[in-house]
């Protein structure tokens, strides 16, 4: 049984610990002052302009385009089912009190500004961990969060470093740059 849970802990915290940069301080955080303000003032560059999938930005309604705030940059460049999940977002947000609508649009923002490959991940690790029943995902992700800083830190590096296997070389480099009248490298 201890064997399981630590197993489910390392799963949860893998999880976690890849999903987001500073995921666990994003969810203690206290709310800032303004999310409107804050997202005018640091908005990512867009995204490369392909034909745009409805609904545009502009054809969306002013309470979908205040959901959507953080992504109306890319908005445009998305296709119409990735517009649709966010869409389906969006429909949720009138229901959250405002330090819930400063968290999702956070969220919504840092994850926009993932690669393709790091959302697979996230989206994987998010399947993995809500297969556990509810009492045990709160459990582990509350061993994780008991964790100290550096120990949580370790998790992440480790779980990074399966996420990205080394690349091998496409050809044989030298191993020193030769000097400048030095003698050619004998070719094997």
């Amino acid at each position: 049984m201890t064997r399981i849970r630590s197993r489910i802990a390392a799963l949860v915290a893998s999880a976690f610990a890849t999903a987001l940069p500073g995921f666990a301080a994003m969810a203690q955080s206290p709310p800032a002052a303004s999310p409107a303000k804050s997202n005018q003032a640091t908005r990512p560059p867009a995204a490369p302009t392909v034909p745009a999938s409805r609904p545009t930005w502009n054809e969306l309604t002013p309470l979908q385009r205040e959901a959507l705030a953080p992504l109306e940059t890319r908005w445009n460049g998305y296709d119409a089912d990735r517009k649709q999940k966010w869409l389906e977002v969006a429909a949720k947000y009138p229901n959250l009190a405002p330090d819930g609508k400063q968290r999702l649009h956070e969220r919504m923002a840092e994850f926009a500004k993932l690669t393709p490959q790091q959302r697979k991940t996230l989206r994987e690790n998010f399947r993995k961990a809500y297969e556990l029943p509810a009492d045990q995902r709160q459990a582990v992700l509350q061993e994780y969060k008991d964790l100290p800083p550096d120990q949580r830190r370790a998790l992440g590096e480790k779980a990074n470093a399966k996420a990205d296997p080394p690349r091998r070389a496409t050809r044989d480099l030298p191993a020193e740059r030769p000097t400048k009248g030095a003698p050619a490298p004998e070719k094997r």
